[in-house]
């Protein structure tokens, strides 16, 4: 019979259902708070408090329950050496839940999910900025030259001068000269072979020309 025994599993499958709750656990014991909806948040309070009691023990047959939810030593050691020592006067309710807001698209109530006491975090001295010392600096009077590198500066502005300037063309006043078309000679045509005489028949030698 399942007296008294109402679970809540997100219409989600057994494998699942452990893979949210693992999930939710690790992210508040990184983060410290998180936010979800009111019912994902309430079943993992209960989660949690179980592994800070577990914690508070710190035995090593603890460590391996603990590791078998989170399934991650870094987390394990965090809950153990960071979060369970702040609990040590307090023999439950090491975690609450704070409504917010209701999500907009389904209206289903958020919360935020967190530890009611949270390790403090070291705070450094602000550094004291060291007072400076206002001394005014006298103008440093530039360094004579040396002679040699004022007379190598000269000449060089001299041969610079020498140079004659080369006066390059604009390539606008630069006009390309059109030379002139060369007249391609009409093609000559051949010439005809002149006919030859034609030679007197036989009858026209014979009989001569008609006279008239």
């Amino acid at each position: 019979m399942r007296h008294h025994k109402n679970t809540v599993k997100f219409g989600r499958q057994r494998s699942h259902y452990k893979a949210t709750l693992r999930g939710m656990v690790s992210g508040l014991i990184i983060n410290k708070s998180i936010s979800t909806t009111k019912v994902r948040a309430k079943e993992t309070s209960k989660i949690a408090d179980r592994l800070v009691t577990m914690g508070k023990k710190n035995t090593v047959a603890d460590r391996r329950r603990a590791y078998a939810v989170l399934r991650d030593r870094d987390l394990v050691s965090i809950l153990f050496n960071e979060i369970a020592p702040l609990f040590k006067e307090r023999n439950g309710g090491y975690t609450r839940v704070m409504l917010t807001k209701k999500r907009r698209g389904d209206n289903a109530q958020m919360a935020i999910l967190e530890f009611v006491e949270k390790p403090k975090k070291e705070v450094l001295p602000p550094k004291k900025k060291e007072e400076k010392k206002k001394v005014k600096a006298e103008p440093q009077q530039p360094e004579p030259k040396p002679k040699e590198k004022v007379e190598k500066k000269i000449e060089r502005k001299v041969e610079k001068k020498e140079k004659p300037e080369v006066v390059r063309p604009k390539k606008e006043e630069i006009i390309k000269k059109e030379e002139p078309r060369k007249e391609i000679p009409a093609p000559k045509e051949p010439e005809k072979p002149e006919e030859p005489k034609k030679k007197p028949g036989f009858f026209k030698r014979l009989f001569g020309k008609k006279k008239d």
